[in-house]
């Protein structure tokens, strides 16, 4: 039976075609997603679940009546899309797990900065407080919270109105980020803060 012939008795009801896609490709599917992405079976399984619901979705809706290639590569290029948009997702987490991990109370490490002396120490926090100034708001009023007031990450979302606390560690990782950039900026020497 042709792919289109599949996907007009699918489109039908008929939900064996859709069942014996799913029992043929499941297993090189897992197979090639814990290969090429380093990802564990689960979510191998996980996003093949994905890609067969997308593409009954997908038959359903009419978006998919002919295809250009076999099931087999449709549906492989439906759980490739999901599996880059989970490692993405992973790696933005761990950056934000490492800058969770290097908190202090000013979010950035002090004694990287070249100069030991008291005096040198407090221009710098006079630099850094400059800098809040410069990168705005709601960036300064995240920021202050978070590391000032030791505000939690909930705590965070939900006085800044955020839909939810990765909304809130995102926004957070890249306001750090632009204020560690306007500070490197500032201050010439300074690499790693």
């Amino acid at each position: 039976m042709s792919d289109e012939n599949i996907i007009a008795r699918i489109r039908q009801g008929d939900e064996s075609k859709l069942m014996a896609i799913y029992r043929a490709y499941r297993n090189d599917f897992i197979f090639w997603a814990m290969r090429h992405f380093s990802c564990n079976e689960e979510i191998a399984k996980d996003v093949f679940q994905v890609a067969i619901t997308i593409f009954y979705e997908n038959i359903m809706s009419g978006k998919l009546s002919k295809l250009s290639s076999s099931v087999k590569t449709y549906l492989f290029a439906i759980g490739k899309n999901k599996l880059h948009e989970n490692q993405v997702a992973r790696e933005r987490d761990l950056k934000i797990q490492q800058f969770e991990q290097d908190k202090i109370k000013d979010g950035f490490q002090l004694e990287n900065i070249e100069g030991e002396t008291s005096e040198e120490k407090e221009g710098m926090y006079k630099m850094l407080e400059k800098a809040l100034v410069e990168l705005g708001e709601p960036c300064r009023t995240v920021l202050e919270m978070y590391y000032y007031q030791d505000l939690s990450i909930e705590e965070l979302a939900t006085k800044m109105d955020y839909k939810s606390t990765d909304s809130a560690k995102t926004q957070k990782y890249k306001c750090l980020t632009r204020l560690k950039k306007i500070f490197q900026e500032s201050v010439p020497g300074i690499k790693n803060i």
